[in-house]
């Protein structure tokens, strides 16, 4: 069994969008095996919420926090729950990314290649630009669907998991502060300030320190096989979806999600640069990847 964990809170419509894609997604392919969806319902999460995750169409099964954890908490306890049934990895799918229709079967072909030690195999692209066919070793983790593999979170991500994390990575936890000490002397290692220490920051730093000491890499694809359409949230809370209800923002978020020039516009938050579409090169791939 492997686990798709999806992290809920406050944000319905684009969850809502969220599902339709991953339903069009699991029907043009799905991952050979058993799949269980385990969501990790924050807090305080609207009734509207509640409603869309009941009518969830897949074998689900639910974790409902009984007090507010905040964001980096409730993923990586998500995360350490989820992994005592996941056999193989868990991929990691947030309320505010859309799959495209082939990312499962981008996410089989990459898993069964031959392409050495990887920590992460990886959607996303910053610059969504190349060969469609072209993944390459890298060492970005983006909280934008990945697969995560056992191995890495057993070998580095687990350990960190603990109150000591949780109690100061606001004020920056002495955990990061002897990571970045250690490794910054090595060129691979990206943190050279005392930015990004949720997490995803976390994460990212694991991700270069596998790397550094175990020559695991980020399987990345040159062009992406996800959309990020998380406009508002905690670090962007100045977004805003147009509507009076519901179903009015619904409509339109479908509009506004196919231009990332009005997503940048609504969002609010001009120092953010991770909003694109679909490429139209997806609608030709012929199901092949390389290494380069």
């Amino acid at each position: 069994m492997n686990i798709i964990l999806r992290p809920v809170f406050n944000r319905p419509e684009m969850l809502q969008l969220s599902f339709e894609y991953e339903i069009a997604a699991r029907e043009h392919f799905m991952l050979p095996g058993e799949f269980v969806t385990i969501f990790i319902i924050e807090y305080g999460s609207p009734q509207k919420t509640l409603d869309l995750v009941e009518a969830y169409p897949f074998e689900n099964r639910h974790i409902i926090r009984n007090q507010k954890l905040g964001l980096s908490i409730n993923i990586l306890e998500g995360m350490k729950e989820a992994f005592t049934d996941a056999d193989d990895y868990l991929i990691h799918l947030e309320d505010d990314v859309l799959l495209h229709k082939t990312y499962f079967q981008y996410m089989n072909v990459l898993f069964n290649m031959d392409v050495g030690k990887f920590s992460i195999l990886s959607p996303f692209n910053q610059n969504d630009d190349g060969n469609v066919n072209e993944v390459y070793k890298g060492h970005h983790y983006a909280a934008l669907a990945p697969l995560i593999t056992k191995k890495f979170f057993m070998d580095y991500i687990i350990h960190c998991i603990n109150p000591s994390y949780y109690e100061n990575f606001n004020t920056r936890s002495n955990f990061v502060t002897t990571l970045d000490k250690n490794f910054a002397e090595d060129k691979r290692y990206k943190y050279k300030s005392a930015a990004h220490n949720e997490q995803a920051g976390l994460i990212n730093r694991l991700v270069d320190v596998a790397m550094i000491q175990d020559d695991m890499y980020v399987m990345t694809p040159k062009v992406n096989r996800q959309q990020h359409i998380g406009y508002f949230g905690k670090n962007r809370p100045g977004g805003t979806i147009p509507g009076n209800d519901f179903d009015e923002r619904l409509i339109n978020l479908r509009e506004i999600i196919k231009d990332a020039n009005m997503m940048y516009k609504l969002s609010k938050t001009p120092q953010y640069n991770d909003y694109a579409v679909f490429s139209p090169k997806l609608e030709e791939w012929d199901g092949v990847l390389y290494v380069k």
